[in-house]
């Protein structure tokens, strides 16, 4: 896996090697997990997983709060790898804190017990089936994790109200061969620094038996990632790493945390498909809107998105951002703004959105990156340096297709035709004059990229 020294910081506080001053909560690991739903015919199914919580702090007096009904709160998510693409099937509501019980285990460090505090270097333990009281199960839209404040109680519903919603196709191991399962969990805690709160986020490889039964072994959960790591990890054939992803962070200058992976791979028939997740840890502004570089004349089909689905009486609306071709990337957007609707689908905390394309241009560096748009204030941004499709080829320097290349004729047709004159010589058949597929015609540009091939030189863009 290929990422920013972010990710390496993350893993080592997580596991204990970095000595850490003040509260820091982190997933250790994931033991239990427990499923629901309402009868064995319902669309949906649901999850819950148990959580080794740590307080990787050291010192006399960085207990972490334990706050009952409250902080710290405990989202958690379920994700698929089928098919080259990481994909979140569904999420919970969030698990708000009971009480603390200190235990000792070198995941955590040496344990100063602490009373109500998970003490420093302490350890709790919930089980799944605990993790799924419904009554602790309180709204995401009542946490602002940049904030770090807690509003909002759990509730009651049918089997699967609150819990890790999911359609059960999504999980029927028999409609994805070889596919990949993960359980994520993202916490936040009201009593942790921003720094400390990087961590937060930790995933683990979970079995689905043919009945839907969730399964963790006895390997140690991904601590301090988040989930779309795994894609880099787990996304090569039968579970192998795939050395094709990359995964990294970028931070909004003075709020949250983003990760982002991408990928782009040739599917042999002229095209390549471009796969973006972004993943939201900690940011209360949102995504709104998101942006990848296509240069003028790369022809782009198969434009897609998803994102999971609220539910459990959370106010979100889960309808799919639109996307557009603009003469220099596409872009999808939020379906309204912040200002017309304040839960309109936007990339919220906790939270993982794909966005894809097809394209019949070779993957190169992004110039300029990415650029992720902040739901509740559009003026921001952050951007992600991202591979995305290269400048078009140029066409050959056969103008006239006669066979014959470095051909003089050939600049006499060319420029014939561009002063919408015959091909040259008579009854032959010429390509068009937009030499460099900038899709723009009669552009002295094509002259320039012409003469320029036509020398042996690259083919290059107008400007460059």
């Amino acid at each position: 896996m290929r990422s920013g020294s972010l990710v390496v910081a993350c893993v080592l506080a997580a596991a204990g090697s970095v000595a850490v001053a003040q509260p820091n909560v982190t997933l250790s690991d994931i033991r239990t997990v427990s499923r629901y739903e309402t009868s064995t015919t319902s669309a949906i199914t649901s999850y819950v997983i148990g959580s080794h919580t740590c307080n990787i702090a050291t010192g006399t007096g960085n207990g972490l709060a334990w706050i009952n009904n409250g902080s710290p709160g405990l989202a958690m998510n379920m994700y698929r790898i089928h098919d080259g693409r990481i994909l979140q099937l569904g999420l919970s509501r969030v698990k708000l804190a009971c009480c603390a019980g200190d235990q000792n285990n070198a995941l955590c460090g040496t344990c100063g017990a602490s009373g109500s505090e998970l003490g420093p270097g302490c350890l709790d333990v919930y089980s799944s089936g605990w993790n799924a009281g419904q009554g602790r199960l309180g709204p995401r839209s009542g946490i602002n994790p940049f904030a770090r404040t807690f509003s909002g109680t759990g509730g009651t519903g049918d089997a699967n109200w609150g819990r890790i919603q999911v359609a059960r196709t999504d999980v029927t191991p028999a409609n994805f061969p070889g596919a990949v399962f993960i359980f994520e969990g993202v916490y936040v805690a009201q009593d942790e620094n921003l720094g400390n709160s990087l961590n937060n986020a930790s995933w683990k490889r979970t079995t689905i038996a043919s009945n839907l039964t969730a399964s963790v072994g006895t390997e140690l959960a991904a601590l301090g990632q988040p989930a779309i790591a795994a894609w880099a990890a787990l996304g090569g054939p039968g579970g192998t790493p795939d050395a094709s992803v990359t995964v990294a962070n970028a931070t909004v200058s003075g709020e949250g945390t983003y990760w982002y992976a991408h990928k782009a791979r040739n599917l042999g028939n002229g095209t390549w498909r471009y796969d973006y997740a972004v993943f939201n840890l900690n940011s209360h502004l949102s995504g709104g809107s998101f942006s990848v570089p296509v240069p003028a004349g790369v022809t782009v089909t198969n434009v897609g998105f998803y994102a999971p689905d609220y539910h459990s009486g959370e106010p979100y609306a889960n309808t799919d951002w639109t996307n557009s071709r603009t003469a220099n990337a596409v872009v999808w957007n939020s379906p309204q703004t912040f200002a017309q609707n304040a839960n309109s689908n936007a990339l919220r905390w906790g939270t993982t959105y794909n966005f894809w394309f097809d394209a019949n241009v070779a993957p190169a560096q992004a110039n300029p990156s990415a650029t992720l748009g902040m739901f509740r204030d559009p003026s921001r941004s952050v951007g992600f340096p991202v591979r995305a499709p290269g400048a078009p080829a140029c066409d050959g320097i056969d103008f006239n297709n006669d066979g014959s290349s470095f051909d003089p004729l050939d600049i006499e047709s060319f420029l014939s035709v561009f002063s919408e004159g015959p091909c040259l010589p008579s009854g032959a058949t010429c390509n068009d004059i937009d030499f460099n597929n900038d899709g723009a015609l009669f552009d002295p540009c094509d002259i320039d990229s012409f003469l320029t091939v036509y020398s042996e030189g690259p083919c290059l863009p107008c400007g460059q």
